[in-house]
């Protein structure tokens, strides 16, 4: 009965570990991490950021500030976690809202959002930014 036990306590040390591993037991925590430690990303590609993260984006959603000129993609906003439907998408927060500089081309990344169910991340998204360079990074809650 006590090696009965003992292997269900090692089993369940082994998940919790390999858990840990995996993911971030906080989100915010851990975008407030990468927010303090900014410099080391501002003026380099986003592809550099997108693989040193712990946590895999799953939505983005660009964001053009410029009434004038709406081809203009000032800045994207990065989620972890894939609305649903409309009532799920608080739970796309807290998110990476990410500017670049240069702007991007937001009818490309338009379309992109488009062809991957609304913003779903995909290898089409994730190819398009990875060369954009980012210019502030901030979260968004």
């Amino acid at each position: 009965m006590k090696i009965i036990v003992l292997i269900v306590i090692i089993s369940f040390s082994i998940i919790n570990t390999k858990a840990q591993i995996i993911g971030v037991p906080d989100t915010l925590f851990y975008l407030q991490s990468i927010v303090a430690s900014k410099s080391q990303f501002i003026g380099h590609p986003f592809s550099e950021l997108q693989n040193s993260m712990q946590i895999q984006i799953k939505h983005f959603s660009r964001n053009t500030d410029f009434i004038n000129n709406i081809n203009k993609e000032t800045s994207t906003s990065f989620g972890f976690y894939f609305p649903q439907n409309n009532d799920d998408v608080y739970l796309s927060y807290p998110r990476l809202r990410i500017s670049w500089q240069p702007y991007l081309n937001a009818k490309l990344s338009d379309t992109i959002w488009k062809n991957n169910n609304g913003g779903s991340w995909a290898s089409s998204a994730s190819t398009f930014y990875s060369t954009g360079i980012i210019s502030d990074i901030q979260i968004r809650e």
